[in-house]
């Protein structure tokens, strides 16, 4: 994390707690120091939700039913054309694989995978961008320090896939 180290004669002292990094930056108070710090930290944060989201959004998803379906967006591809294609009638019903075994589903027993699979995702983007807002928003180190990508981003993304799965 980029942090003033000491702030004299308009220059700070900024350096990185986790990685080798010392610079002198020209600064014409303590809060405009501390500013180019939280912009200094700032790309970091939003590289560091958008691979977290990525993670949460890819590595699986497992529905109410015991049934676990696979999140990658090759698999999202594939649902997607999957419930497209029996929701146009072009076939009657298709065979699934889920991570835990083969099924032959019809229109009726898709829909419910589609929805999850649409809540998940949109809970994901939904969560990234909320952190993503926060992370934009912060105007000092302690808005940076209490910014908790993962518990942040799950509490956005719960509240958005419940939205949609969760019966009113």
């Amino acid at each position: 994390m980029y942090q003033v180290q000491s702030f004299a004669d308009g220059q700070a002292l900024i350096i990185n707690t986790e990685q080798m990094y010392e610079s002198y930056w020209l600064a014409d108070s303590a809060e405009a120091a501390e500013a180019l710090a939280v912009g200094l930290n700032q790309p970091d944060l939003q590289a560091e939700l958008a691979s977290h989201r990525f993670t949460f959004e890819t590595t699986g998803l497992t529905l109410a039913n015991g049934l676990q379906i696979l999140t990658d967006r090759e698999s999202q591809a594939q649902l997607g054309n999957a419930y497209t294609t029996l929701k146009h009638g072009l076939i009657p019903d298709t065979d699934w694989k889920a991570v835990n075994g083969w099924q032959v589903v019809t229109l009726a027993e898709i829909e419910p995978i589609a929805k999850s699979m649409a809540a998940h995702v949109r809970g994901c983007f939904r969560g990234e961008r909320a952190v993503s807002e926060l992370i934009n928003a912060a105007k000092t180190l302690d808005d940076i320090r209490a910014i908790n990508i993962a518990e942040q981003f799950f509490a956005h993304y719960q509240v958005a896939y419940d939205e949609v799965m969760v019966p009113a």
